[in-house]
């Protein structure tokens, strides 16, 4: 597999549909509150001059943080019809030079230079490789890393595998991942960043890991 190709399916699911319908609804009414949560948790003790979005989707968490004085943004995803709404979004709201928007999976897609923050919102349970995420996450964040993943819990853990059931009956490949927190925690923590679970929205978790 292409290192910048994401996992598997993802295009399938993750559609002009679906980026089109998400697109129109950041428009029409900002961030949902699942996003507005882990907002506000970065909004505590963030010095940030650059953020990187892994799997930023249409780039509306991006685009709010450029509003609220972040200088530069880096998105990646590796969704097709997500990065052409995060396009058209970043050219609709005037922010298109202060935006890099990159299409393709993390780490591969992605320029190297540190930044201050990077958010990983709903990202690690797209991937069976949550290391491979996190990890480059953790080197990479000077300050702060964001995320939100399905909480542990065994209705989430039920929620997550009826999905899966879904999806073969719809003959997808892509799966959602349900990993364990303790174990994401861990790494952060070896790699030097404190995680600190700021709330939770339905079924995810929301955690701000700081150095």
């Amino acid at each position: 597999m292409n290192c910048c190709a994401g996992p598997p399916g993802i295009d399938a699911v993750f559609d002009a549909r679906l980026a089109g319908r998400e697109a129109r609804r950041f428009e029409r009414r900002g961030l949902p509150a699942r996003a507005l949560r882990l907002l506000d948790g970065i909004r505590t003790g963030l010095p940030a001059t650059a953020s990187l979005e892994v799997g930023g989707g249409t780039g509306g968490l991006s685009l709010t943080l450029l509003r609220e004085g972040v200088d530069r943004a880096t998105l990646v995803d590796p969704s097709t019809a997500y990065i052409a709404q995060a396009r058209r979004l970043a050219s609709a709201t005037g922010l298109s030079a202060r935006i890099d928007i990159r299409h393709g999976a993390y780490p591969g897609a992605a320029p190297e230079d540190a930044v201050d923050l990077i958010v990983l919102d709903r990202v690690v349970c797209c991937d069976p490789d949550w290391q491979g995420l996190l990890r480059p996450a953790a080197r990479q964040a000077r300050h702060m890393i964001a995320l939100s993943y399905p909480r542990s819990a065994w209705w989430t853990a039920l929620l997550v595998r009826a999905v899966n059931a879904g999806l073969r009956l719809m003959r997808e490949t892509f799966r959602m991942q349900h990993h364990d927190p303790e174990a994401m925690h861990a790494l952060l923590r070896e790699a030097g960043f404190e995680p600190r679970v700021i709330g939770h929205y339905w079924m995810w978790e929301l955690v701000v890991a700081t150095r």
